[in-house]
């Protein structure tokens, strides 16, 4: 009566998880259509609920992402893929995109990783993990709203590379933002991709390689960019190959990024404003 407006908790936690998207630059209008969506499903962000099977009687809000990680990675190894997406779902409706991506869904395949190159598990744990984790990044990068910013950017890995994850999360992080990004998956052939660059006339290219000789087959990038009719495109390498051969680096026609997935992000996006704004000039 005196016009004052209460907040419950759970507008107070809904309003946290807005902004926690919002601050990975996805637009209010973004972080609502993926709230309604969650609704949709039955898994309301903001509803606080008691841990079970995965704490003691710690609420979910105080879960951190390492404990995530590490129960997400308990769950893949045992071949448990719904209590695997139940806690990607839990993990999502605390933390942004980047956050989850980052430091639940790399971390715990690098962990898995090492484990088999370590003998400690079988190899057939390490392709369930990482199935799983790329049917699940494709279902985000196909459920993303409609691109909002200007641009258009390629995306695939070198011809040979059959890794996709890591340039998976960026390119689901890309989408998030807002930008139109063009997948185009593992072992691209850069065969006739003229053809392709002619169409979308894209403002950027990203290729991942985590081997020598899948790095050096994007050698030929260099005169299908400087042939291209149109506005040349930025090009970005990235992967473990790069890391493990940094001699190639400078034969790359383009720029190695080698830092963390959301560094990676700012990185490409001022350069590719930056590009854009020279263009209009």
């Amino acid at each position: 009566e005196q016009g004052y407006r209460l907040y419950s908790p759970y507008d107070v936690r809904l309003l946290r998880w807005l902004k926690q998207q919002n601050d990975t630059g996805m637009s209010i209008g973004q972080a609502v259509k993926y709230l309604n969506e969650l609704r949709s499903a039955g898994n309301d962000p903001a509803t606080e609920n008691v841990q079970t099977h995965e704490e003691s009687d710690e609420t979910v809000n105080q879960v951190s992402l390492e404990i995530f990680s590490r129960h997400f990675q308990q769950y893949l190894m045992n071949y448990q893929n719904e209590h695997a997406s139940e806690i990607l779902r839990r993990a999502f409706s605390i933390y942004n995109v980047d956050q989850v991506l980052t430091e639940v869904v790399q971390v715990t395949l690098e962990r898995i990783g090492n484990a088999w190159h370590n003998g400690e598990i079988p190899i057939a744990v390490e392709h369930f993990a990482t199935q799983f984790c790329e049917q699940h990044l494709m279902g985000m990068f196909y459920s993303s709203s409609v691109p909002t910013r200007e641009g258009t950017i390629l995306a695939a890995c070198a011809p040979g590379e059959m890794h996709q994850v890591g340039i998976l999360s960026l390119v689901v992080m890309l989408r998030w933002r807002g930008w139109d990004v063009k997948y185009f998956g593992q072992n691209l052939s850069l065969e006739r991709i003229q053809e392709t660059l002619n169409v979308l006339k894209p403002n950027a290219l990203m290729f991942t390689a985590t081997t020598r000789e899948a790095a050096l087959a994007l050698k030929p990038l260099k005169g299908i960019v400087e042939n291209h009719p149109f506005e040349k495109p930025l090009v970005f390498f990235g992967g473990l190959a790069f890391q493990n051969n940094p001699e190639i680096i400078h034969q790359m026609p383009g720029e190695v990024i080698n830092f963390s997935p959301s560094k990676n992000i700012e990185i490409i996006e001022k350069k590719i404003y930056r590009n854009l704004a020279y263009s209009k000039e």
